[in-house]
C-alpha cells in the first residue's frame, strides 16, 4: 500500500508527468527516426532504449513502467496508421532493452552482466521478431532471406547500374557472397546489441552524473577490462575455425564476430583512458571515436589493442605481484 501511495504521489507530480511525457516522445522520435530517416536516423534510433533505461534505473517499477508501456501503446497506434505495423515487435524489443539495462544498473550488476545479459536477451527476442515478420511456409528462413536479398540486389543493380560486363561480374560476386552474409547475421546482430547497450549505458551514466543521480559501484569506463578467461575462448574458436567446416565453421565465425566486439569495447576503453589522461578537447574526442568506429582498419586496430591488453597492459592497471612473488622472481 505504501508503494502504491508513493507511486501515486510521484505520478501526480507535474515534474514527473512532464518527464514521462518527454520520455515517451523521445522514445518514439528515436524509433521513427531509424525507420524514416536514412543513415543519420539509424544513429538516433540506437538511443530508443535510453528514456526507458533512465526512468527504470531511477524509479524502478511501477513508476518506471510508464514510459515503456506508454511508448509501446502510442507507438503501436502510430505505426499502424503509418502502415509500419510490421515494426511494432522491434519497438517492443527496444523498450524491453531499456528495462533490462535499467534493471541491471538498479540491481548493481557488473558492467559485463548488465550489457551482456541484456544484449543476449534482446538478441534472442529480435531473432524471434525477425522470424515472426519474415518467416513463412516457403522453405527455411535462411533460404527466404537469401532469396529476398538476391532479388533486392538484382532490382537495385537493374535500376542504377544498367547493363555491362563489369556490372554482371559485380552482381555474380555479390550473389555468391549473400549466402555467407546471411549465415553471419546472428553474429552481427548480437554484436549490434552489445554496441547499442554500451552506448546507452555510457550516455545514461553521463546523464546521471549531470543530474547528481547515484550510479552503480562500477569502475570508470576507461578502466574496464574484459574477463581474462575470454582470451582463451577466442583462441579456441580460432583453432576450431581452421580445423572445421560447414555448420561448425559458421558457428565459429559468428562467435568471433561477437568476441571481436567485446575487444573493440576494451580497445575503446584504452583510448578513453589516454584521452582523459591527456585532457584532449571534447571535439577532438568525438573525431577520434568516430574514426575508430567508422574506419575499418582503425576499428581492427582497436580490436587488436583490446585483445593484446591482457599481456601488454597498455594502461598499467593490472594488479602487481605480491612481495614474495616479486622476491622469487
Amino acid at each position: 500500500m505504501a508503494v502504491g501511495n508513493e507511486f501515486h504521489m510521484h505520478a501526480e507530480s507535474p515534474t514527473v508527468r512532464r518527464e514521462i511525457a518527454l520520455g515517451i516522445a523521445a522514445t518514439l522520435l528515436f524509433f521513427l527516426s531509424a525507420l524514416l530517416v536514412p543513415v543519420l536516423g539509424f544513429l538516433a534510433g540506437v538511443f530508443t532504449p535510453l528514456p526507458t533505461l533512465l526512468t527504470f534505473f531511477r524509479f524502478g517499477a511501477p513508476l518506471g513502467l510508464w514510459i515503456p508501456v506508454g511508448a509501446f501503446v502510442l507507438g503501436s497506434v502510430l505505426l499502424s496508421v503509418l502502415g509500419l505495423a510490421s515494426s511494432i515487435p522491434y519497438l517492443m524489443e527496444m523498450v524491453v532493452f531499456g528495462m533490462l539495462l535499467g534493471t541491471g544498473m538498479r540491481q548493481n550488476w557488473s558492467t559485463e552482466k548488465t550489457i551482456g545479459v541484456s544484449g543476449l536477451i534482446v538478441f534472442a527476442a529480435g531473432a524471434m521478431a525477425f522470424w515472426m515478420t519474415n518467416g513463412g511456409p516457403e522453405g527455411t528462413l535462411v533460404s527466404q532471406v537469401e532469396k529476398e536479398l538476391k532479388e533486392t540486389l538484382t532490382a537495385v543493380l537493374d535500376q542504377y547500374a544498367g547493363t555491362s560486363v563489369d556490372r554482371e561480374l559485380f552482381n555474380q560476386s555479390l550473389q555468391q557472397f549473400i549466402p555467407v552474409l546471411v549465415r553471419l547475421m546472428p553474429g552481427f546482430s548480437m554484436a549490434t546489441s552489445l554496441i547499442i547497450a554500451w552506448l546507452n549505458v555510457l550516455v545514461a551514466r553521463r546523464y546521471c552524473r549531470i543530474r547528481n543521480v547515484a550510479l552503480p559501484g562500477w569502475p570508470e569506463w576507461s578502466l574496464w577490462k574484459a574477463p581474462e578467461k575470454l582470451v582463451w575462448v577466442v583462441i579456441g574458436a580460432g583453432f576450431l575455425l581452421l580445423l572445421s567446416d560447414g555448420a561448425m565453421r559458421i558457428f565459429c565465425l559468428n562467435l568471433l564476430i561477437v568476441l571481436s566486439t567485446v575487444y573493440l569495447l576494451q580497445g575503446l576503453a584504452i583510448v578513453a583512458f589516454y584521452v582523459d589522461k591527456w585532457k584532449i578537447p571534447r571535439f577532438l574526442r568525438v573525431l577520434i571515436y568516430g574514426f575508430l568506429l567508422l574506419q575499418q582498419f582503425a576499428t581492427l586496430g582497436a580490436v587488436l589493442m583490446g585483445f593484446f591488453d591482457m599481456w601488454l597492459d597498455f594502461r598499467r592497471i593490472s594488479p602487481k605481484p605480491s612481495g614474495p612473488a616479486q622476491a622469487q622472481d
